[in-house]
């Protein structure tokens, strides 16, 4: 490993460690730095805002997800491959329980550090899909990416809530949540598809009209 990676990991470490015991909002980059032992100049090399530690985290479970799936190719629909893949991600992160159930405590941060955690889910999304072999199904495309972003920031909810070792409630979440999506991006291509045709059929009739405008 090398020094900027060991340097980052010691980063993340100190950072989990505050989270264990107090909510995340609540921790600043200065104490951080404190846990770990690193001046803030050095910090702002490696970490330059929480934000980017909890995305660096975040690569680091989707790299380990998609090994596991290369290896291991998830089976049956693409509903229950999906449901497979962000399970497995779930247990992936269950040392770090805590410390997600601590920055879920309040909604995603306003302003560039909200649109940094936002991108982080957006990436995850991509390499779940990925890692659930579904880049080709029609309801994983498009707006349907979004539906599962926020499908799995329920189910994420739900797990960090979730005290049965079996994960009963994380399972029925999970369950629940794919299949609103897959609904919602079913209702979402048939409104597309009526407003396509309704578009196609208003251009159709503008062309005629001015085509008989111009013979008169």
């Amino acid at each position: 490993m090398d020094d900027a990676r060991a340097t980052r990991l010691r980063i993340r470490q100190a950072a989990f460690a505050l989270a264990e015991r107090m909510d995340w909002h609540e921790i600043g980059l200065g104490a951080i730095g404190a846990q770990a032992g690193i001046r803030p100049v050095s910090l702002m090399q490696y970490a330059h805002s929480k934000a980017s530690i909890l995305q660096d985290f975040a690569r680091d479970i989707d790299a380990a997800m998609v090994l596991l799936f290369e290896k291991y190719p998830p089976e049956g629909s693409p509903h229950d491959r999906l449901f497979d893949v962000i399970l497995k991600r779930l247990e992936i992160m269950q040392p770090y329980k805590r410390v997600i159930a601590s920055v879920l405590m309040r909604p995603l941060a306003q302003g560039s550090e909200g649109l940094r955690l936002f991108q982080s889910v957006t990436e995850t999304v991509d390499w779940m899909v990925n890692a659930a072999r579904v880049e080709a199904e029609p309801a994983w495309q498009g707006l349907g990416r979004f539906g599962l972003s926020r499908a799995y920031l329920k189910v994420l909810s739900a797990w960090s809530k979730d005290e049965d070792p079996g994960l009963a409630r994380t399972m029925a979440a999970l369950d629940r949540a794919l299949r609103d999506a897959e609904r919602l991006n079913l209702r979402a291509g048939s409104l597309f598809a009526v407003a396509s045709g309704f578009a196609s059929a208003t251009l159709a009739f503008a062309r005629q009209f001015f085509e008989e405008r111009k013979k008169t």
